[in-house]
């Protein structure tokens, strides 16, 4: 069979489907997604309602079972819609790292958690960044300890998205954190993951988990923010995967995240340029419309080349991880780390560029907070920095699948 490069019919509904919400619920209220200090009650509900939030949950946890490339579609016309990247990331969110709840967890915490993640009432996401560092995840220093059929944590992260959600939602929330339960020279297997709930379904505030919020320059609807936790005593059943095994969960977790959040940034450029072409059509300055200035249009052409590169990677990569999880495919990991990393490599800065040269397009206006253009460029700028893995950390991964790890610069020679 050839290539094709078009959607399915199922796709295609879900796309649809997401552009109808974002016409609904999202435009209207597109000033306090982008200004607000959360994303309105309304939305959460309509976007449990619709079924996005655990959309890749399987339908036994009320979710949709819903695949990787819808899920990116959902994702990239939110963002469309939100270009503050708030919603979207929220969604995002909630999918990726319930997945690895779901494959991992213990069958009483999946119970207990995952219905209240896909009815919208709970939040959960990923608690791995630490005050020492967020790439250098093998030089992190959490902790845990089993005593008596208990285990015991203590340490501190920092630069969390969802904090503020986990504690003000009705049924709470937490995070797939990772700590240190074995001994540093087994490297990558010392690690075990955790779902932490700082905030448990039926709304009780854990008292042993410190909290504090950031604040953000931008994407001000989703919080930013930390917690520590001393001594903390948790249930097995709250342990997710082997004892051992929290790295590699955690890398595949953000291999689907990285996914996600690549396609958010194509969304926020792709309305970016959909303005920047009106304004390019309707703007008249020395008695002539913007875009008949040859040079405006030779930065469109090029800037929407790009664009469409940047969502091809985004589609392949997605297409790579439905080979895995929902064909059961055997792809080697390498071909799985370098479809995600050229995809989270590329959408971030691409994305930045596109909204930058569209705000100098529009001027003075763009300075200002009538138009989207800035909190979608500040919102971008969080996912070219660090989230879910900074840009040269991507470049790493793919010189190391290309060379191989006796090449990597941080290893001993």
């Amino acid at each position: 069979m050839g290539m094709d490069f078009s959607y399915s019919e199922e796709d295609e509904m879900v796309r649809q489907n997401a552009r109808d919400f974002v016409k609904k619920f999202v435009l209207p209220r597109r000033d306090k997604l982008s200004y607000g200090n959360s994303i309105p009650e309304e939305i959460l509900k309509a976007a449990a309602d619709a079924g996005f939030i655990g959309f890749n949950v399987s339908e036994q946890y009320g979710g949709s079972g819903g695949s990787i490339q819808q899920m990116s579609i959902i994702v990239e016309e939110l963002a469309r819609g939100d270009v503050s990247m708030a919603l979207p990331v929220y969604i995002l969110l909630l999918n990726g790292w319930p997945m690895m709840l779901e494959k991992y967890g213990s069958e009483e915490a999946k119970e207990e958690i995952l219905p209240s993640i896909t009815s919208g009432r709970t939040f959960f996401g990923i608690g791995s960044t630490e005050p020492s560092g967020g790439s250098d995840v093998m030089n992190e220093k959490s902790s845990a300890v089993m005593k008596g059929g208990k285990w015991f944590l203590t340490g501190e992260k920092v630069y969390i998205s969802g904090v503020r959600e986990a504690l003000g939602l009705p049924g709470g929330g937490g995070f797939l954190t990772l700590v240190r339960t074995e001994d540093k020279a087994k490297g990558s297997r010392s690690f075990t993951t955790f779902a932490l709930m700082i905030k448990d379904t039926r709304g009780k505030i854990n008292g042993e988990i410190s909290s504090t919020i950031f604040n953000n320059i931008a994407r001000e609807g989703l919080s930013t923010g930390g917690f520590s936790f001393n001594g903390l005593e948790l249930d097995d059943r709250y342990r997710v995967g082997e004892q051992g095994n929290g790295f590699h969960i955690i890398m595949e977790g953000f291999n689907i995240a990285r996914i996600y959040v690549a396609a958010a940034c194509n969304g926020a450029a792709s309305e970016a340029i959909d303005m920047g072409i009106e304004h390019l059509r309707t703007r008249n300055l020395f008695s002539q419309p913007l875009g008949r200035q040859e040079g405006l249009q030779f930065e469109l052409s090029d800037l929407y080349a790009r664009l469409q590169s940047s969502r091809l990677l985004t589609q392949k990569a997605a297409w790579t991880l439905d080979r895995v999880y929902r064909d059961k495919e055997k792809v080697p990991m390498s071909d799985q780390n370098l479809a995600v990393s050229m995809a989270k490599m590329t959408a971030p800065p691409t994305a930045h560029e596109i909204i930058t040269k569209v705000m100098v397009w529009h001027g003075a206006l763009a300075y200002t907070k009538d138009s989207p253009l800035g909190a979608a460029q500040g919102g971008v700028m969080s996912y070219y920095i660090g989230a879910e893995g900074g840009i040269n950390i991507m470049k790493l991964i793919i010189a190391r699948e290309l060379l191989g790890k006796e090449f990597l610069s941080y290893k001993s020679a």
